[in-house]
């Protein structure tokens, strides 16, 4: 029964960051479509993000990253409770990025001229934050 325990734990974590985050974690529904918008992939059904929910399931790997990503934690720790090192987890940050900014041009060059001035001024915010 180890494996029902790591599929329940998992959806006790996935839930539970998704409350931290004031999201609905009872909505299968909620979650496919916030999922799914994300993710560049096969889109998951409502059963699928419904098995998450009810510790019936635990993504494959691209999918525990598109979610640890979403919900700005460890992809270890949302698939196994584990807490990664600094190292580990600088790794990790780099390959998210990657991912994301892989395919932003793409996806940037479809947007309306509108959206893209929105996203420009969005960036821009965001860096004279960090200053």
């Amino acid at each position: 029964m180890k494996v029902k325990n790591e599929k329940e734990a998992f959806s006790k974590r996935l839930k539970q960051q998704l409350a931290k985050n004031g999201w609905a974690i009872n909505s299968p529904t909620w979650l496919a479509r916030e999922f799914n918008l994300r993710y560049q992939g096969q889109p998951v059904s409502v059963q699928t993000a419904s098995n998450w929910l009810s510790g019936n399931a635990i993504p494959n790997q691209d999918k525990l990253q598109i979610l640890a990503v979403w919900l700005d934690i460890s992809s270890q720790w949302l698939r196994f409770g584990e807490e990664l090192n600094d190292q580990q987890e600088s790794t990790n940050t780099d390959y998210h990025t990657n991912i994301t900014l892989s395919d932003f041009s793409d996806k940037f060059a479809k947007l309306t001229t509108k959206q893209k001035s929105l996203i420009y001024h969005l960036i821009e915010e965001m860096l004279s934050a960090n200053k």
